[in-house]
């Protein structure tokens, strides 16, 4: 066999697989779509579950694809061995109800003897325990020996998971040679050692499982095979892990290049190589899908691996940004599988160097709170980090634990590391709760899931108003054949109706569905949601307003023109906006999700950093250009590649067919979307902007408003603020603005007054404070409890006795009216003498029920307990002694 390069393997394969009719497919991206089950997609069948059940109809019924995929449950072991990886790419041919074992077996062994010409006698095969068929197609059909033939059973050669399609399997075993195994007799397939290497499994889904051990035969049985395309590439380039593939070691040499060090010379410098190499592969695929860094679900997982990669780097001795400069390498290794990644290099860029600066302000920020929590320790006499705070320190703002050991040593602490992991358990038993809550099988059905009848034909872009027939009834728990209101003619809401063809679009995309009306007869009913299910059928949520609806009658649909106009606005401004946002912001502007309804539309973009007003004027400035301007909007079905060269715009991560719908408006705006929009952008009349908000890291939203929505917000404001020049007494709304300056001015200057009223009391009563100063060993202690009293005059009055007395220690407590605090100060030659403000302060208010912190010569603390403030305040001078003897 002759070396062949991973991109090579990848187009021999998937070309194999095209001569036996596949259709070829490009990658799903790595977020799943409508499976809540799954966080990221992990393998090659899993955004093909649908065609699998059934449930929606394939492309074509034999497809091949090369799937990339994440993997993060031993992400703590990536880096310590070369075995483990988070981003691996999974090579599969796929038969939904087609062909089965006859055909799928003496393929594969062509493809790999024949194509990539692997010598056979360094092929080995497994089947499961009593699957005599797969054996015999082996041994008599392809003429395996049966020396290189083993049986396994249930554990490792029956694909099962949960409920559902599953069943045998049959690996292929590839043969490293003896100086890769354990040397140890017994030696064969299956030995845990790196001799025999597994490189693709064939899954013969032919029960279907009820998952309490009963398994029916499936008339139409499934083919769904894997085969890792960096394992295979390991065969072919006769190397011993995934990080001397070719595209991967070529990001592995970039590390090498940046951080000065050369692979191989140190283990622990070896697990850092392994775990950035690895990571930024990972980091790369998930941005371009459109997954960015936050503290929950895939973002999360996103945010843990560059942060893992970033401070490996640091371990390395890299001490500036590093990982948007490997974002070029692990495009130009992966580009030609993947040529998304190309379009959208900027962005990633982005994104990763963004998420790499915030965590080097992270790590100091973690250096300071890691510090504080020593001080506190040491204070209090203790040499021990607790678990749960370094935990939190490490869930809370990804400092590591290693890292919080080796500062803890250099201080003389350590860790509580039983206690920090059972927090860590903890929290993968909840995260593994939740994934069971989310019947993590995926396998449902849809109430209409069994219903024998043509999809719903939408007819919702050329007509508001058609005639249909009623395809099935529901009452939201089970089919019927007719549904009538009840005896008393009272309404009945809740009621399911599937059309043979309806003008009602769907909830999808972020527009939400249309409202109106069905009727037959003397049936009435009201529309008020439509959700399209994964066959295809409408389902109208109705009120039945009146009368009876049956299976089978001929009905009149009609959509409220009135919402679908206003919502049709909303869609198309939407467009509109993110033209303009991409103008005036940057090209790394990207729909991170949307909502249309009548009234407004929310638009979420990419973005790092508030909109300033001005750019929020220049956007809106330039939507309304486009609306005046009376630009047509062109809606066409087009041949993706024809759209692309178009220059629309696709929505990130989203999978799309070979045909796309595509909304231009006059030229200036190009999208995929398969929503419903005006004719002309005048029709929106005019747009105005609501408010702009962070919705997560890298994220904003813009809410905005169109048409009758922007007469209603004239409406409302011009109400305000008649409102509001009536209460400033202004004579007309011209006057409003000079008159709230006016009054402004007149509310500062009284403040200035009373503040300046508020200090020469607060000087007075310190005078008085000092009358009754006592006196513990050299230290004036000044305590006192003032009714009427706020957090700020406290802190002037602590401010001006150490001011005047350098040997004091202060301790006041006020009380505002709504809630009671406690202000110690230290002045100078106190703070000499070792008393800290914060310690104190924890002590004294403790006494009352109280907790606070604060710096060495100032410290405040809450009090809960007001009926003890006299008793805390009595013991000051009895803490202080026991402070300055410590």
């Amino acid at each position: 066999m002759q070396w062949t390069g991973l991109n090579e393997l990848r187009e021999k394969y998937l070309h194999f697989f095209e001569t036996k009719g596949h259709l070829r497919l490009g990658s799903f991206p790595l977020v799943p779509k409508d499976d809540p089950s799954l966080l990221l997609i992990n393998s090659g069948m899993a955004p093909m579950k649908k065609w699998f059940l059934g449930q929606e109809e394939p492309p074509r019924h034999r497809v091949t694809t090369c799937q990339k995929c994440i993997r993060t449950p031993d992400i703590e072991r990536v880096g310590i061995t070369a075995r483990h990886g988070t981003f691996f790419e999974m090579l599969g041919n796929f038969s939904f109800q087609d062909y089965f074992k006859e055909e799928v077996i003496p393929w594969a062994w062509e493809f790999l003897t024949k194509e990539l010409e692997i010598p056979a006698d360094k092929l080995y095969i497994s089947v499961y325990l009593d699957d005599d068929e797969a054996y015999d197609i082996w041994t008599k059909k392809v003429g395996i020996p049966e020396d290189h033939m083993v049986r396994f059973g249930k554990e490792d050669n029956f694909w099962e998971h949960g409920s559902g399609p599953c069943g045998p399997c049959s690996e292929i075993y590839y043969d490293r040679g003896p100086e890769h195994g354990c040397g140890k007799p017994t030696c064969k397939v299956g030995c845990d050692c790196d001799r025999y290497m597994e490189i693709w499994n064939l899954v013969f889904s032919q029960f279907d499982s009820d998952g309490k051990g009963h398994y029916e035969r499936l008339p139409r049985p499934n083919i769904d095979t894997g085969m890792g395309l960096e394992r295979l590439a390991c065969v072919m380039q006769d190397v011993g892990n995934l990080f001397e593939v070719d595209t991967v070691a070529s990001v592995l040499h970039h590390v090498e290049r940046i951080s000065g060090k050369h692979y191989g010379d140190s283990e622990k410098d070896d697990i850092s190589i392994r775990v950035i190499t690895d990571h930024i592969r990972s980091t790369v695929f998930m941005v371009s899908d459109g997954i960015l860094p936050s503290n929950e679900g895939r973002g999360y997982v996103l945010r843990r691996l560059l942060r893992r990669a970033a401070r490996h780097g640091r371990m390395l001795g890299i001490d500036r940004p590093f990982l948007t400069e490997l974002v070029d390498t692990v495009i130009e290794s992966s580009e030609a599988g993947y040529p998304e990644l190309r379009e959208h290099e900027s962005y990633i860029k982005k994104v990763v160097g963004t998420e790499e600066e915030r965590f080097g302000r992270t790590i100091d920020a973690g250096l300071n709170i890691l510090n504080n929590m020593i001080d506190e320790r040491k204070a209090a006499g203790e040499t021990v980090l607790s678990g749960s705070e370094v935990f939190k320190l490490n869930d809370t703002f990804g400092f590591p634990l290693d890292l919080t050991k080796e500062i803890a040593a250099e201080a003389g602490f350590t860790v509580d590391e039983e206690a920090f992991h059972a927090e860590m358990t903890k929290q993968r038993e909840r995260a593994r709760a939740e994934r069971l809550a989310k019947d993590i099988s995926g396998w449902s059905a849809d109430l209409f899931g069994e219903l024998a009848a043509e999809p719903t034909q939408f007819d919702g872009y050329e007509t508001l108003h058609e005639t249909a027939k009623v395809q099935a009834l529901s009452d939201g728990e089970e089919l019927a054949d007719a549904i009538a209101t009840d005896e008393a003619g009272e309404s009945k809401e809740g009621v399911l109706v599937v059309l043979d063809r309806t003008p009602f679009y769907a909830e999808m995309g972020g527009q939400v569905a249309d409202y109106g009306y069905i009727a037959s007869g003397d049936a009435k009913l009201k529309v008020t949601q439509v959700k399209k299910t994964p066959k295809g059928y409408f389902v109208h949520t109705c009120e039945l307003l009146d009368g009876t609806i049956k299976v089978g009658d001929e009905v009149t649909a009609f959509v409220d023109e009135a919402r679908r106009m206003a919502i049709c606005r909303n869609h198309t401004a939407t467009h509109l906006l993110q033209k303009a946002l991409r103008e005036v912001l940057g090209e790394h502007v990207h729909q991170a999700g949307s909502y249309q309804d009548d009234k407004i539309t929310h638009f979420d973009f990419t973005h790092f950093s508030a909109v300033t007003p001005e750019e929020l004027t220049e956007v809106e400035r330039r939507v309304n250009e486009k609306i005046f301007a009376s630009l047509p909007v062109v809606i066409q079905n087009l041949p993706i590649e024809e759209a692309k060269k178009m220059g629309a715009m696709a929505l990130f991560g989203e999978k799309y067919g070979s045909v796309v719908r595509v909304v231009d408006a006059g030229g200036w705006s190009t999208e995929f979307c398969g929503g419903t929009h005006v004719q002309n952008t005048s029709q929106i009349g005019c747009f105005k902007i609501l408010s702009e908000s962070s919705v997560a890291a890298g994220i904003r939203r813009i809410e905005a408003t169109t048409g009758f929505g922007v007469l209603r917000l004239l409406d409302e404001r011009t109400d305000v603020l008649a409102k509001t020049a009536a209460a400033l007494k202004a004579n007309n709304l011209k006057d409003v603005a000079d008159r709230a300056e006016a009054m402004a001015a007149e509310l500062k200057e009284t403040n200035k007054q009373l503040d300046g009223l508020k200090a020469e009391m607060a000087a007075a009563k310190v005078d008085g404070l000092f009358e009754n100063a006592a006196d513990v060993d050299g230290v004036r202690i000044i305590s006192a409890y003032l009714t009427g009293t706020g957090a700020d005059t406290l802190r002037e009055m602590v401010d001006k006795v150490r001011d005047k007395a350098p040997n004091a220690v202060t301790v006041l407590v006020g009380n505002d009216g709504s809630k009671t605090m406690m202000a110690v100060g230290v002045s100078a030659n106190a703070k000499a003498r070792g008393l800290k403000a914060g310690v104190l302060v924890k002590k004294i208010a403790a006494i009352a029920g109280g907790n606070g912190g604060g710096k060495p010569d100032f410290a405040m603390a809450g009090i809960r307990d007001i009926s003890k403030i006299d008793e805390a305040l009595n013991a000051v001078p009895e803490i202080v002694k026991g402070e300055l003897n410590a």
